[in-house]
């Protein structure tokens, strides 16, 4: 196990000749379909709480610490992976905005479909972005 970040230039382990077929990349992964959910959860359990529920209540506070403490910070997260893997791709750079999404995201993950939106409006018609990696 290595602690360290590898760089770009040196080979992995295992590979001394430095050639793979696929390059290296960080930030990789399904981000757009974790966000997706991670939104839907959040809105469905924001208006459980807003509508049925108390914060006195047992089942109240872990809604709220629900949707409040786990899937907001998990929306913003992935906002923010999701961003980082285009910009690694050479695909888009969001730039400032990535950050401004992420601190909106955090009370209020719905802002992903801003985000979404905007990742569309760069980028037209590439159906690589909804594939993944």
């Amino acid at each position: 196990m290595n602690t360290r970040a590898e760089s770009a230039a040196e080979p992995p382990e295992g590979d001394p000749t430095g050639s793979s077929d696929a390059p290296d990349r960080r930030f990789d992964g399904p981000w757009l379909a974790a966000l997706a959910a991670t939104v839907v959860a959040w809105t469905l359990l924001y208006a459980v709480d807003w509508a049925f529920l108390t914060p006195e209540t047992p089942i109240g506070a872990t809604v709220g610490f629900a949707h409040g403490y786990l899937l907001a910070p998990l929306a913003t997260a992935t906002l923010l992976l999701d961003a980082l893997s285009l910009a690694e791709r050479r695909v888009v750079d969001l730039g400032l905005f990535k950050w401004i999404y992420a601190l909106v995201a955090l009370p209020a993950p719905p802002v992903a479909l801003l985000y979404y939106a905007h990742r569309e409006w760069l980028v037209p018609g590439d159906a690589d972005l909804l594939g993944g990696p």
